[in-house]
């Protein structure tokens, strides 16, 4: 371009009016790095000299910039003139003109310009290179000045947050959930530091991988390497930039399908919460007492429905890696959660047959307790010792339960308890003791009346069971105590001993087996005999 340009002003020297008059215009300097290396007196065509020489400073300033640090200026001859040629480039085209000016032919001219022209712009160049040296020795100074209080600051700040978290050590709260301890405090505590330690760290390297990188950069010999590693930095942060904003419509979706979903599950449990408590009426096809473990089956489907429609614009879940994942994890559930899921079925079909509350004292298999907590996984019972047993929902379903509280408010629950008295009592004596017991006891009720079954006539004595109302289920331990107590008291003040189930004696004096203080005061104890005589033959 700047050959062409060159040739044309050549052509044009020769050619244009004032050239061929000899008019001339004022003098203007060529100058490359603030050094005049000559004088122009005259212009070419339609440029004036001032125009040509601002031209030709121009082009010297960008071969001064881009030129290799071997500079040399050649002159080269066209039909048009004598071209000065700078790393191949035309800088400016030689008339008769300026020779005529100079006094001297255009080729010496030619010469004496091309020589000025290398050695300006060769003390140009190293006066650039000093200043340009310069300048990479105050940006690598100031690079390191500023890396330096980063660094201090940051690590000032590690510090200071340290010494924070150190102080409310014993204010931060342990991770629970449902008064289960997920994550200790002192877990909590430790991460915590952990993760402040880490993120002070990878800070302070980013500071020297930055400053690294701008000293580098300033020097030719590194500056490839060093545009090589941030591009081996950038092109990552660049393809996340371009994937995150690609993926804004996506999230904009999700967003919305996550919106409604929220809206939907707070409705749900407004709904079931109150059909709960009794506000509304969702019967016949939720009873209250099922309505929170409903709400959470409807909301657990609606999830899952959620989030099959945000699957497919979530980034690479159609990824083969992502595919295989889901494999591998869709295995480790089949595999590894049969008994969770068994337990999730059963809890789901328990919740829905009713036969128990919490709150019930009920039985299942050799537990027997109140019900303290009820989940689709196991079932929470407290024992009359205080005991907490975990049943899980498969074996409650597969065995015998036995509820107590359920009909008590009602219909009354019947405790029952047997004795075994010998044939020489009265059965009715015996039924009016065991009565006058019952009726004795607390929590068991007047009406119905408590009543007693014979249930079987032994070889040695007779089975009475008595069976007393109660509307108190979870007392069931000590009215039991309590009445086998006045079992004895009653059975005692009528005179009848309880010999059961087997009870032998050879009396020789021995007193009954009734207490001192249920005696009559005239009682004294039969004699044990034996008629000799009579054993005796003859006599």
């Amino acid at each position: 371009m700047y050959k062409t340009a060159s040739l044309v002003l050549a052509a044009l020297a020769f050619l244009s009016p004032s050239a061929a008059s000899g008019q001339s215009t004022a003098v203007v300097p060529v100058q490359v790095a603030g050094e005049t290396l000559f004088v122009l007196h005259s212009g070419v065509g339609s440029f004036s000299a001032a125009e040509r020489a601002q031209a030709i400073n121009r082009r010297l300033e960008a071969i001064l910039l881009s030129a290799p640090a071997g500079i040399q200026a050649t002159v080269q001859k066209s039909d048009l003139g004598l071209s000065i040629l700078v790393a191949n480039e035309p800088v400016i085209a030689v008339t008769d003109l300026d020779a005529r000016a100079e006094g001297v032919s255009p080729e010496a001219l030619a010469e004496r310009w091309a020589s000025a022209i290398q050695a300006g712009l060769l003390r140009g160049s190293a006066q650039r290179i000093r200043e340009t040296l310069l300048r990479r020795l105050l940006i690598v100074g100031a690079v390191v000045l500023v890396s330096f209080v980063l660094l201090t600051l940051l690590g000032q700040a590690r510090r200071q947050l340290t010494q924070w978290l150190a102080r409310r050590r014993h204010q931060i709260p342990a991770l629970r959930f449902r008064g289960l301890e997920l994550v200790s405090a002192e877990r909590i505590y430790r991460s915590t530091a952990r993760l402040v330690f880490i993120g002070s760290l990878a800070a302070s390297l980013l500071v020297l991988l930055a400053a690294l990188l701008l000293i580098f950069a300033q020097f030719p010999a590194t500056r490839r390497y060093a545009y090589q590693v941030f591009l081996w930095l950038w092109d990552p942060l660049v393809h996340i930039g371009k994937g995150a904003l690609a993926y804004l419509p996506n999230l904009f979706y999700i967003l919305v399908i996550v919106v409604l979903t929220r809206l939907i599950l707070r409705g749900i449990s407004y709904v079931f919460e109150q059909a709960h408590r009794g506000v509304i009426s969702l019967e016949p096809w939720v009873h209250a007492d099922v309505a929170r473990p409903t709400s959470q089956i409807i909301k657990a489907v609606l999830v899952i429905v959620s989030l099959f429609f945000i699957a497919p614009l979530i980034p690479g879940t159609g990824s083969t890696a992502a595919q295989g994942i889901s494999v591998i994890l869709g295995l480790m559930v089949s595999f590894g959660s049969t008994s969770t899921v068994g337990n999730l079925i059963a809890g789901i079909v328990l919740t829905y047959m009713r036969p128990f509350q919490l709150g019930d004292r009920i039985k299942i298999g050799d537990t027997t307790g109140d019900v303290v907590e009820k989940t689709f996984l196991y079932t929470k019972i407290l024992t009359i010792k205080n005991e907490e047993v975990i049943v899980p929902s498969l074996q409650a379903l597969g065995g015998a339960m036995v509820n107590y509280s359920v009909k008590a408010a009602d219909r009354r629950l019947i405790l029952h308890t047997s004795v075994t008295i010998g044939y020489d009592a009265p059965w009715r004596k015996v039924h009016e003791l065991l009565i006058r017991a019952a009726l004795r006891t607390s929590d068991i009720c007047t009406d119905p009346k408590p009543f007693v079954l014979q249930t079987s006539l032994n070889d040695f004595f007779v089975s009475y069971q008595l069976n007393a109302y109660t509307d108190q289920p979870s007392k069931m331990a000590v009215i039991y105590s309590e009445l086998h107590q006045n079992i004895q008291d009653s059975f005692n003040e009528g005179g009848i001993e309880i010999m059961s189930p087997h009870y032998f004696q050879l009396r020789d004096g021995n007193c009954t087996t009734t207490p001192e203080g249920y005696r009559a005061d005239d009682y004294r104890p039969r004699r044990f005999l034996v008629d000799a005589a009579a054993a005796i033959p003859g006599k």
